[in-house]
């Protein structure tokens, strides 16, 4: 019986211990505003520098981005000094320059579709691997992005580049899709990039039909480096885009 009241007393006296420890006057109050980053992310980055103990507390408001903290004063300097280096600006993306180029490959010459001087190493190796010895430009557009983003463009082609007369001619439309551009060490990837051209065919007695031609491909292109990302044929006729990346 002497020793159930020992143990009941020491119980007692460890409550009343950590009761009388942790009272109003021992803690502080603390209101953070943040400025630069999610303050999600910070509270999840900060919460274990936290006592712990019964009463204290920790809570954030996403509305007014502030983390109001309750706590003894050497946890509070903790988590301030903490939130002090995490609430930085991040490091700002890195913005490129994609230049993509369409050219058409050809059998027989091509009136009115200089292609540029730029091109002129691409061309060359291109009339070295494939058939076609005659190469225009079809089109050329320049889009600049950040990493994480990605790129969409489209437009009607130059009927008369794939050897269709202009009074007979129909719309050629064609579209691209980049997606998911990251950038690494002087280069940029590509997760996915998606090129689609429709071309009208005859089909005989007056008769359209729209024929889709195209490809889609993972690639990666060095700054500065000019990248055949794939090539589709038409008839007599190659389709060949081409990508210049630009890293600032």
């Amino acid at each position: 019986m002497k020793r159930l009241l020992i143990a009941i007393l020491l119980i007692a006296n460890a409550a009343f211990a950590e009761d009388t420890f942790n009272t109003n006057k021992d803690y502080k109050n603390k209101v953070f505003t943040i400025h630069h980053r999610d303050p999600r992310i910070i509270v999840a980055a900060v919460k274990l520098l936290g006592s712990g103990f019964k009463g204290a507390d920790l809570s954030m408001n996403d509305e007014l981005r502030t983390i109001t903290v309750r706590d003894f004063p050497e946890n509070i300097a903790a988590i301030e000094e903490a939130i002090g280096r995490l609430d930085r600006p991040a490091a700002p993306a890195p913005d490129m320059e994609l230049k993509i180029s369409v050219l058409i490959g050809s059998k027989t010459p091509l009136a009115n579709a200089p292609a540029p001087d730029e091109l002129a190493p691409v061309i060359k190796q291109l009339q070295s691997t494939l058939s076609y010895p005659h190469y225009g430009l079809l089109t050329t557009t320049v889009h600049r992005s950040k990493t994480g983003s990605g790129i969409e463009g489209s437009g009607v082609a130059e009927s008369t580049l794939l050897g269709m007369k202009a009074a007979d001619s129909r719309p050629i439309f064609y579209t691209y899709k980049l997606r998911r551009l990251t950038v690494g060490e002087q280069k940029v990837d590509i997760d996915n990039f998606e090129f689609s051209m429709r071309v009208p065919i005859d089909v005989g007695g007056g008769s359209i039909q729209y024929q889709s031609v195209g490809f889609e491909t993972p690639v990666a292109v060095k700054q500065g480096e000019k990248v055949v990302i794939g090539t589709t044929t038409m008839n007599d006729k190659a389709l060949v885009v081409v990508v210049t990346a630009k890293v600032n």
